[in-house]
């Protein structure tokens, strides 16, 4: 999946609905997720979430992890 300009400022929730973060920035088709302050240590690591971006807190959005999109957020799958 390649994301565009668009996608930015989507919000990004699990399955069940819970808000993961905000996609900041899209560059070259990838989209970069600025995490909630509370999101899960164990959330993070299934979303392999280990260090941020070297230029800001965002990390990238895997588009093998996305279930549907629409014109305000992005669900993941089930299985994140």
């Amino acid at each position: 999946m390649e994301f565009t300009e668009e996608d930015e400022g989507k919000s990004v929730f699990d399955a069940n609905s819970e808000k993961v973060g905000v996609i900041v920035e899209v560059r070259d088709g990838d989209a970069y997720v600025e995490p909630e302050p509370s999101l899960a240590e164990e959330l993070k690591a299934k979303l392999d979430w280990g260090d941020p971006e070297p230029h800001g807190d965002a990390y990238q959005l895997k588009g093998e992890w996305i279930d549907r999109i629409d014109d305000k957020e992005i669900i993941l799958e089930s299985r994140m």
